[in-house]
């Protein structure tokens, strides 16, 4: 049988068993689904106080300000004094009540205090303390992730409202799985992927517009894009982009993880990452030439869809070989050269008017074309 820090029917006509949290908690500013999970992030922390406030306004308001101070003290709190009727509170499970334990279980979380954790989630209200965000927005859940404690993830997830927990956002609008892929941690994303909802999981975005393998393939988690391509919604996830337009396969090619690009390759059966635009114009294959990597420029030609990567401009105009052209990369040069379009590319020019002979003469790489191409100025 649980412990409880909940307390006997209230003269407010509670039925026994329940708590006065149970009755406020869904008049918080946030919460979603009934699961205390501050999914609004436009509330800000002391909107959430003054909701907290509001939900207690016939509580003692000095003795109020004095239990929102001891939530910051949660390393001094002994977890039996909320079952001992000395306490004093109407109930003992309102929402400072509850703050104050989901502080101590995530300061627990944070030590691996095991014997600690298991105390405070044997309680009967365990699912509102591991539900309650701290100043960052964080929920038990997040801790744990932050943590690396698969085993307090796998009790987390034994609670009935787990797959709501799931979807709470911090303060940056990170979910759980998002902090466990930006950390490698593929067991645990796996846990979190387990749950029903793990589909919509993967779709999820922070305030960025990062997604779970957004934030894996910038890290360079190869085992982790494994394990998200191959949970589901692969086609969705690949023409995600974030805010300032970057997709994975972008990610993958700026950072050289060369095994990251392939397998995001082999898993795109529409090419739609390859045509793909960032804010600037830039496609994949312009991010590998600019950058001067060859294999990734190779490993692009190769999947097809020429026309669409070859002949695509950014904002000022260019394509890839103008921009491999105004740097002097010439393998990368000749590699655009030989796959195919050779006229077509040439014959395009930038905003200035001037084509890849035209950019390469002006930056001084007199070296880099022989005279068969024609003018360096159209």
């Amino acid at each position: 049988m649980k412990s409880s820090v909940t307390a006997p029917a209230v003269a407010s006509g509670l039925t026994a068993g329940e708590s006065r949290f149970t009755a406020t908690r869904s008049r918080l500013p946030g919460a979603h689904e009934g699961s205390g999970c501050a999914r609004d992030q436009g509330a800000s922390m002391p909107a959430m106080s003054q909701g907290i406030a509001d939900a207690n306004s016939s509580a003692d308001p000095s003795a109020q300000d004095m239990a929102w101070g001891a939530a910051g003290e949660a390393d001094s709190i002994d977890i039996e004094m909320f079952t001992e009727p000395w306490l004093g509170l109407n109930s003992y499970a309102d929402e400072t009540t509850i703050n104050i334990v989901a502080a101590r279980l995530k300061q627990a979380i944070r030590l691996h205090q095991g014997d600690a954790i298991d105390e405070i989630l044997a309680l009967e209200e365990a699912e509102a303390i591991a539900a309650f965000p701290d100043e960052e927005g964080c929920i038990a859940l997040h801790h744990a992730v932050l943590a690396d404690a698969r085993l307090t993830v796998a009790n987390l997830l034994k609670l009935p409202a787990a797959a709501s927990h799931a979807l709470c956002k911090d303060a940056g609008g990170r979910i759980p799985l998002h902090l466990a892929a930006r950390s490698g941690r593929s067991l645990i994303a796996g846990d979190l992927l387990a749950l029903p909802n793990g589909t919509e999981q993967l779709l999820e975005r922070e305030q960025q517009g990062m997604s779970a393998l957004l934030y894996a393939c910038s890290a360079g988690h190869a085992p982790m894009v494994s394990l998200l391509l191959k949970s589901g919604a692969t086609d969705a996830q690949l023409s995600m982009q974030n805010h300032g337009g970057w997709n994975a396969i972008m990610f993958a090619v700026a950072g050289n993880r060369i095994g990251i690009t392939a397998r995001l390759l082999a898993a795109d059966r529409n090419g739609v990452q390859l045509s793909a635009t960032k804010h600037d114009g830039f496609n994949v294959l312009m991010v590998a030439a600019a950058t001067g990597n060859l294999r990734a420029v190779k490993l692009l030609l190769g999947a097809g869809y020429l026309s669409e990567q070859l002949l695509q401009t950014d904002d000022d105009g260019r394509n890839a070989l103008m921009l491999a052209s105004l740097r002097g990369l010439k393998a990368v040069v000749i590699e655009l050269l030989r796959a195919g379009l050779e006229k077509e590319q040439l014959a395009q020019q930038d905003r200035g008017k001037f084509n890849a002979v035209g950019l390469a003469l002006q930056a001084g790489h007199t070296g880099l074309y022989v005279a068969r191409h024609g003018p360096a100025m159209q």
